[in-house]
């Protein structure tokens, strides 16, 4: 049997990078250097928005700080992923096991139509987070003042030193592409590994429930397969649900503030003149931001659904041929069924369809009250 690919080339790479795979060299040091990079980086993010927030213009200031907020989110999911990386390790290990443990009972070709999916997926929203940075470069690049003659640097920072200079500027700006290049990678890694994590968990009920209901009924071995089998999703489940609740919690209030930084700042670039250099900078920017919280908010809307769907398919079973000792087992898998697969944000509430639009209707709100101060 061919194996399945599940983690496609660009998400492992992701991983490797942000030292989360396991067996990665030298984890400690890589962690450090991360730590220091991110920390010295965003210090000097936040130090320009401190400074320059009487100078700069509201849509100056909203650009700086979005994109800011952008790579503080990047070093919470990495701290989130390092505190967590035993979930991590397991979560990509079930994955792999599972795939080629149950393709044997896979007769509707379930886990290799989802691995497909998953890995053309988590290369696209990998892909799109690295779009979102090249065009923010390049809007970065193009000049908004053609009397300037010193080159734009990528990212707005304070430097204790000069960067006018012929080889400091240079190298400051290449530091700059290789931060926002390597921390846009990380930054859509984590989105794509929660949608392929769920994904997987999909296919596997897929898998248990036509088993159970397509497969005529010859012993208790089949209820008991069933039974066991819904408490390993469970379990597997629970593990998603401990790595990515305080990731969902960051980008429910991250996601909402850049979400409305980055609409009010299109809005206005399509009323002001020169315009198209904020548009290049943001559009793609936006999309992703949405993208994200859109993942996010899916993976809860999925998760219940598909734990309807166990509790469907133990009510459509036979279960009244079924001596009244095993009937019991189906009704404790249909209330646990109903209870659902939690998928939180910080533990505070379930993240479902609702909750994304709520999110964009509050966007919109804050980008009605920035409008109003323009």
């Amino acid at each position: 049997m061919t194996p399945i690919k599940i983690i496609s080339r660009t998400m492992k790479y992701g991983l490797h990078l942000a030292v989360t795979w396991p067996g990665t060299p030298l984890p400690v040091l890589r962690k450090f250097c991360w730590i220091i990079v991110l920390i010295v980086f965003q210090i000097g993010q936040y130090s320009y928005v401190i400074t320059h927030y009487k100078s700069d213009t509201l849509i100056e200031m909203v650009d700086n700080l979005s994109i800011t907020m952008a790579f503080t989110l990047v070093l919470v999911k990495l701290c989130i992923a390092w505190k967590h990386s035993t979930q991590l390790s397991e979560i990509l290990s079930i994955m792999e096991e599972e795939s080629q443990k149950y393709a044997a009972l896979d007769k509707n070709n379930f886990i290799s139509k989802a691995a497909h999916i998953s890995y053309h997926l988590s290369s696209f929203v990998i892909y799109t987070y690295m779009l979102a940075a090249g065009f923010y470069m390049m809007g970065a690049f193009v000049p908004r003042d053609t009397n300037t003659t010193s080159p734009e640097l990528l990212l707005k920072m304070d430097f204790p030193f000069d960067i006018n200079e012929s080889p400091i500027n240079e190298l400051v700006i290449s530091m700059q592409f290789f931060y926002q290049t390597t921390a846009a990678y990380i930054f859509g890694v984590f989105t794509a590994l929660l949608l392929m994590a769920v994904l997987h968990v999909g296919c596997q009920i897929d898998v248990m429930c036509h088993t159970l209901l397509e497969v005529p009924y010859k012993s208790n071995r089949q209820l008991k397969y069933f039974i066991s089998r819904h408490q390993e999703i469970i379990t597997f489940a629970d593990k998603i649900e401990k790595l990515f609740t305080y990731m969902a919690l960051g980008q429910l209030v991250s996601n909402t503030l850049m979400i409305c930084t980055l609409g009010y700042i299109l809005v206005i670039a399509i009323q002001v003149e020169n315009g198209v250099t904020l548009i290049l900078k943001c559009i793609v920017f936006y999309i992703s931001i949405c993208l994200e919280a859109f993942v996010y908010c899916f993976a809860g809307e999925y998760l219940s659904i598909k734990s309807k769907l166990i509790s469907d398919t133990a009510y459509e079973f036979l279960w009244y041929n079924l001596h009244p000792n095993e009937t019991q087992y189906l009704i404790l898998v249909i209330l646990r069924a109903q209870k659902g697969f939690t998928f939180t944000f910080g533990k505070f509430a379930s993240l479902s369809m609702e909750s994304f639009a709520n999110i964009m209707k509050a966007s919109v709100s804050y980008i009605s009250v920035l409008l109003a101060m323009t």
